[in-house]
């Protein structure tokens, strides 16, 4: 019923995964686990600093509970639809666990603007 990771780098891409979803309150007993992403979105359409601000909570949250993992590049992408009011945002993320000997590992995460 339930898909099982049988490698150590799967793992840790399915962890980092569930991290970078997270927001600030949604972990009982860790108030401050997780990238926080969402909140960004509520003010998107007058944040030109989206990408900079994305980063620095990503970064700040895998440091702080993946110290492991290496983050090496980052891209957004803005996909507007046809009303141009409600868009998806994109984050591609390429990353390594050195200890591992995983390399050019990504993960994308998906939010959508309101």
């Amino acid at each position: 019923i339930f898909a099982m990771h049988t490698s150590l780098a799967d793992q840790l891409a399915d962890n980092l995964r569930n991290l970078l979803n997270t927001n600030h309150g949604e972990r009982l007993g860790l108030y401050d686990f997780g990238a926080n992403l969402a909140p960004l979105t509520l003010d998107f359409t007058s944040r030109e600093d989206f990408d900079s601000e994305a980063i620095i909570r990503i970064r700040t949250a895998v440091q702080k509970y993946m110290p492991f993992i290496n983050l090496k590049t980052f891209e957004s992408k803005i996909d507007r639809f046809n009303n141009q009011v409600v868009g998806k945002i994109t984050v591609n993320i390429t990353y390594d666990i050195p200890q591992l000997a995983a390399t050019e590992r990504q993960i994308a995460v998906t939010l959508y603007v309101t």
